[in-house]
């Protein structure tokens, strides 16, 4: 039975923290209380490796904090590698705001009807996001768990700023903090296309490594593909776009999709070849009915 553990940490023994930072308000992960507690109690001297001299048994024991220390150190590296962006790294899915605010509170009265559709809109996704969590969840613990078919991946779709990129965000975050997942979160033109190709530069560190950089990514655990849709019409991004999506799809590995374009548009790209993978692979999750509302998003911010 761990000594540390509490409600603040769900029992990890580390959690996110708000800071300030230059006058802005960022999230920290770190150690929490509980397990500084112990460490005020411990006869080790309170630095790695976390171990101490038992007088008794003359044998070198780890201190109480050294398992929470360790999987701490863990989950950091895991957030450097995942490449979220850092005003999302850290949110969690409890902070998603699920009541827009009125862009002009003086026409509230008029506006009550479409923030109610935003609402129904945004629980939905709220709701299909943490479920998809908990899927993952069972699925790590037992490897006979059998995740439905409406949960094994996501398609976030609808208008820029209504919280599609946070949401896929916040449950990266969720997997590599609670289930300490390998994750990606890779937009298509920055990310992914230029990475592939800078492997056929004579400057880049990456050259003649096209086919390790894009397994690289494709073999992450969770997969977030972001503003997907933004892509030329050129063969060579349409096949390596479709590659990878049908690499996550013959892997059954768990993909999460943004975009900002309706489904018809999406039926409609590739000569329909993506569409008929999304629907074997994702769930779509509709924003149509909210307005773009960043920076309002975070509830806590």
């Amino acid at each position: 039975m761990n000594k540390w553990g509490c409600s603040k940490c769900d029992g990890l023994g580390y959690r996110t923290q708000a800071q300030l930072t230059h006058k802005r308000a960022t999230r920290v992960l770190e150690i929490c209380d509980c397990v500084e507690t112990l460490c005020r109690e411990c006869p080790g001297d309170k630095t790695p490796p976390y171990v101490y001299l038992d007088e008794k048994t003359r044998k070198i024991l780890p201190c109480e904090c050294k398992t929470p220390r360790d999987t701490l150190s863990r989950v950091r590296d895991l957030f450097n590698q995942s490449n979220i962006p850092q005003k999302y790294k850290f949110a969690r899915l409890a902070e998603f705001n699920l009541q827009p605010p009125y862009p002009n509170p003086t026409k509230a009265p008029e506006l009550e009807a479409a923030r109610r559709q935003a609402t129904i809109a945004l629980t939905a996704a709220f709701d299909r996001a943490r479920l998809f969590i908990e899927a993952q969840k069972k699925l790590q613990e037992s490897a006979r768990s059998v995740v439905p078919a409406d949960l094994k991946g996501l398609l976030l779709i609808g208008p820029p700023g209504t919280g599609k990129s946070l949401l896929a965000a916040m449950i990266l975050n969720e997997l590599i903090i609670g289930q300490r997942r390998t994750c990606r979160y890779i937009k298509i033109s920055r990310d992914f296309f230029q990475q592939l190709r800078a492997t056929f530069s004579n400057d880049s560190g990456t050259y003649g490594r096209t086919d390790s950089v894009f397994n690289e990514i494709a073999r992450q655990d969770v997969l977030v593909i972001d503003d997907f849709g933004i892509q030329s019409d050129s063969d060579w991004e349409q096949r390596m776009l479709y590659d990878l999506v049908d690499a996550r799809y013959e892997s059954e590995l768990p993909t999460i999709i943004t975009s900002n374009i309706d489904l018809d548009a999406v039926r409609n790209l590739f000569k329909g070849r993506i569409y008929s993978r999304f629907t074997e692979m994702l769930h779509t999750v509709e924003f149509f009915n909210v307005r773009d509302y960043r920076g309002d998003i975070l509830a806590n911010s």
